[in-house]
C-alpha cells in the first residue's frame, strides 16, 4: 500500500475543485457577471498547482525508488499504466456523449466530426503539436506532463547529482528555456512551475538547504511571472511553499485528493453537459445555484466510481512494476494532472 501525502492530496482536491468550478462558472455560457461568476474567477490556477506538484512528486517518486536512468523504460511503462486507462476510458465516454446529447430535444449544437488521424494523435499525448482538437480540451495538460516525464525519466541524474553547480546549471538551463519559447503546447513555458516543485523535492531530499530552496523559489517566481503573469508565479511559489512547510492529514480535503485525477477527467463530460443541459431551464440566481451544485455532485460521484473501478487498478497495475536494481520501499503516490487556461471552453 502506498504511503499517502496528506498535503500533496490536500493540494491536488483545491486545484481540481478550483478547476471544476472554473468551467462551471465560466464555461457553460450561463453567467455573465456577478458574484457567483467572481467567484470562479481565479480556478483556473488549479493548473499552476498542479504543474509544482507533479515538479515535486515525480522526481521524489523516482528518489525514493532508487530510479536510474537504465530504468527509463519502466518508468515509462509505469506512467502508461497508471495514466492510460482511466484517460482511454474517458476518451471513450466523451465520444459516446458526443453522439447521444445532440438526441436530446431542443439541442442547438453541431454533430460531433471526428478524425482518425485527431484520435490517434491521443495515445502520445501530441493533439496540441500537431494541431489536432482533443476529444475534451483538459487533455492538453496531459500533453504538456508527459513532455515533463520524458524530461525527468531522461535526466534525473541531473537533478540529484552531488555537485550543486550541476543541479543548479540545470535548473538554470530550464527557466532560461522558459523565456525564450513561449509555445502553450510544449513544456518550456511552464518549466518554472517545474523547478518550483523540483527545489521543493531538492530541498525535501536534503540536497538543498532551505534557505537555498527560499532563494530559488524568488528566483523561479520572478522568471514565472514574467513568462506566465503574476497571478500564475504567486500561485506557483505559495504552492511550493506549502508543500515544503505545511503538513495535513487526513481530511475531507485529501479525500477529493484521491479521486483529482477521476474529477478532472469526468467533469467536462459529466458536469459540463449538465450545464449545458440544465441552462436552458435554470433562470435566475437560485436555480443557476442548484444547477451549479448539481453539476458539482454528480462529477464527485461520478470520479468516485470512477477512481473506484478504473484508476485504482491503475495505480496498482503501475505500482507493480519495479525498478531494476532500486529500491523496494513504497514510493509516494504520483500525479496526473489536469489543469485548465482560463481561454478554455467548459472543459475544462
Amino acid at each position: 500500500m502506498q504511503r499517502r501525502l496528506g498535503t500533496i492530496d490536500g493540494l491536488r482536491g483545491v486545484a481540481a475543485l478550483g478547476v471544476a468550478w472554473y468551467h462551471f462558472t465560466h464555461g457553460s455560457g450561463l453567467l455573465h457577471g456577478g458574484w457567483l461568476y467572481n467567484s470562479g474567477l481565479y480556478g483556473w490556477v488549479g493548473v499552476e498547482m498542479f504543474f509544482v506538484i507533479s515538479g515535486f512528486i515525480i522526481p521524489y517518486s523516482l528518489y525514493r525508488a532508487g530510479y536510474r536512468s537504465r530504468n527509463f523504460g519502466r518508468f515509462l511503462v509505469k506512467r502508461v499504466a497508471r495514466l492510460d486507462p482511466p484517460y482511454f476510458a474517458d476518451i471513450l465516454l466523451c465520444i459516446a456523449l458526443s453522439y447521444i446529447v445532440p438526441l436530446a430535444p431542443g439541442f442547438r449544437g453541431e454533430w460531433p466530426h471526428y478524425t482518425w488521424a485527431q484520435l490517434a494523435a491521443h495515445i502520445a499525448y501530441v493533439n496540441s503539436i500537431v494541431h489536432k482538437p482533443w476529444v475534451n480540451v483538459v487533455f492538453w495538460s496531459l500533453g504538456i506532463e508527459f513532455q515533463y516525464y520524458l524530461l525527468i525519466g531522461a535526466l534525473f541524474p541531473l537533478l540529484v547529482a552531488r555537485r550543486n553547480a550541476v543541479r543548479f546549471s540545470f535548473l538554470g538551463l530550464l527557466l532560461v528555456l522558459s523565456a525564450l519559447i513561449h509555445s502553450e503546447s510544449l513544456v518550456f513555458r511552464y518549466f518554472p512551475l517545474f523547478v518550483a516543485g523540483i527545489l521543493t523535492f531538492q530541498c525535501k531530499a536534503d540536497l538543498v538547504s532551505t534557505r537555498t530552496l527560499l532563494g530559488g523559489l524568488l528566483v523561479t517566481g520572478v522568471v514565472s511571472c514574467l513568462v506566465n503573469g503574476p497571478v500564475t508565479g504567486c500561485v506557483g511559489m505559495a504552492t511550493a511553499l506549502i508543500i515544503r512547510f505545511v503538513r495535513l492529514g487526513s481530511s475531507r480535503l485529501t479525500d477529493f485528493g484521491l479521486i483529482s485525477y477521476s474529477l478532472y477527467l469526468l467533469h467536462v463530460p459529466i458536469g459540463g453537459k449538465i450545464m449545458n443541459l440544465g441552462g436552458r431551464f435554470a433562470h435566475g440566481t437560485p436555480a443557476l445555484m442548484a444547477l451549479l451544485a448539481t453539476a458539482v455532485a454528480a462529477s464527485v460521484a461520478a470520479a468516485a466510481i470512477f477512481y473506484r473501478y478504473v484508476e485504482l487498478p491503475s495505480q496498482r497495475l503501475s505500482s507493480s512494476i519495479r525498478y531494476r536494481g532500486g529500491r523496494e520501499a513504497p514510493s509516494p503516490p504520483t500525479v496526473a494532472t489536469p489543469a485548465a487556461r482560463p481561454a478554455d471552453p467548459v472543459t475544462g
